[in-house]
């Protein structure tokens, strides 16, 4: 795979170079990385040779050379060598296509999708002929439109795959990239058997605001599935007709809170300010209440409702109430009652506050908040990532450190590379986790890093 990388390099014209080339492409990637050394005590500046040095890293799957040479190179450049980061990246992914596990090669499939990587689309259309069909259907959807003319029946034929999750992805597919072309599909994977493939299609079939799904989207509304029923009212309130206002009061009597929050968009849909000021009054869900309130343009209803649940006895319902501050008090009347809630008892509820008060401005006491959460091992990462989004150098560090620690676990550093979205930074340790010896790791990284290296 590494003799394939794309050495379209502007070296220097010194020996060091030609011979860090020269044993590169002869598969000797020690000699490589210790001719790009050589050179580079010579010539530090170089970019070919830092290049070289990155790559024969990646090749001999020197996880912490990696990251000391990614490292050193951006600071000598003082940026991020994109064109390399997208060069690696992608090479880590052709070598995912070819990997056993099937979780693997869906991944790798879906960055190749997203960075709409042409050159890989011959790679890709290969996996319709993999044994899963789940990796089947990756492949089907990432080439769709790409002008290979089996990929719409082969997708077509996975509708009616036995694998769940198979079906799950082509309908997925067929309503991002279809759209209204594909209503006839989604409206028949609106009563898949799998509540997860009905989910997907109901969401698609109001994303399309499809009006000729209106009587099958209310007999969902049934679904033993509480998240099919919350799709399929939120669906209704986007489509828009019908008797909404009926469909908003059978949805607030529904017994789960994402259906109960969907019958508020459904009043909203039907016009109807004076049964959403009702609801905001009387309904005993302060979530509900503040929902109908900030709705219905009424402050004061808004303001007593998230009062209200700060004080319940849930954390959900108390962190609830940090999400809902800005919206019911106003970005500024907000700090204050945001303030009491990052003293809660509670970590979760005391982060959601922090994150609404460095969007209200106040990154101070956010990051105060940000910085005591890393020592909670389950909230580390989310600390890290938040204060990388505020510009705090300790989150990036963390989460460098992370992705390349080799005594956390695979699921920990998969978090940590993740996480370098969020914090939409390119690290030393996010580079390293290509060479990881986890394979889900190293496909991850590299979807991050083409997501980053745009």
């Amino acid at each position: 795979m590494f003799r394939s990388l794309a050495l379209a390099l502007v070296l220097v014209a010194c020996g060091h170079a030609q011979q860090s080339v020269s044993l590169y492409e002869a598969g000797d990637y020690a000699g490589a990385a210790k001719a790009a050394d050589d050179g580079l005590a010579q010539h530090p500046k170089d970019d070919g040779l830092w290049q070289m040095r990155v790559r024969a890293a990646l090749a001999q799957g020197d996880g912490l050379g990696l990251a000391r040479s990614y490292h050193a190179y951006r600071a000598m450049r003082g940026d991020d060598d994109k064109d390399l980061v997208r060069e690696i990246a992608i090479a880590t992914l052709e070598a995912g296509l070819a990997s056993p596990s099937a979780k693997m090669k869906i991944v790798a499939i879906q960055a190749i999708e997203a960075a709409e990587l042409q050159d890989l689309a011959d790679s890709v259309a290969q996996k319709m002929e993999d044994k899963d069909d789940r990796v089947v259907a990756a492949a089907a959807i990432a080439i769709l439109r790409g002008g290979y003319v089996q990929a719409p029946e082969v997708a077509a034929q996975l509708l009616a795959s036995e694998n769940a999750e198979a079906r799950a992805i082509i309908v997925d597919g067929l309503g991002k990239k279809a759209g209204i072309l594909a209503a006839d599909d989604l409206e028949k994977a609106a009563t898949d058997p799998d509540p997860r493939v009905r989910r997907i299609a109901i969401r698609w079939l109001g994303q399309m605001k499809d009006q000729n799904a209106v009587a099958l989207l209310t007999r969902r509304m049934r679904d033993p599935d509480e998240a099919v029923r919350a799709a399929s009212a939120t669906a209704l309130a986007r489509i828009g007709i019908g008797n909404l206002e009926s469909l908003g009061t059978q949805a607030l009597k529904d017994r789960a809170l994402a259906v109960r929050l969907a019958g508020i968009d459904l009043l909203v849909a039907a016009k109807r300010t004076d049964r959403l000021i009702q609801v905001a009054e009387s309904d005993t869900d302060p979530m509900v209440a503040a929902e109908a309130a900030i709705a219905a343009k009424r402050s004061d209803l808004a303001i007593a409702a998230v009062q209200k649940a700060a004080q319940a006895e849930l954390w959900t319902m108390r962190a609830g109430a940090a999400n809902l501050a800005t919206r019911a008090f106003g970005r500024d009347n907000a700090k204050p009652f945001l303030l009491g809630l990052v003293e809660d008892k509670d970590l979760a509820v005391r982060l959601s506050a922090a994150r609404a008060l460095a969007h209200a401005g106040d990154k101070t006491t956010a990051i105060a908040v940000f910085t005591a959460a890393l020592a909670d091992p389950d909230k580390m990462l989310a600390a890290a990532q938040d204060l990388a989004s505020v510009g705090d150098a300790r989150g990036i560090t963390l989460l460098d450190e992370t992705a390349r620690d080799p005594k956390s676990t695979p699921d920990t550093r998969s978090a940590a590379v993740a996480a370098h979205r969020g914090a939409r930074r390119i690290t030393g340790g996010l580079v390293a986790a290509l060479a990881d010896q986890s394979g889900l790791v190293r496909v991850e990284a590299a979807a991050v890093l083409l997501a980053l290296a745009k």
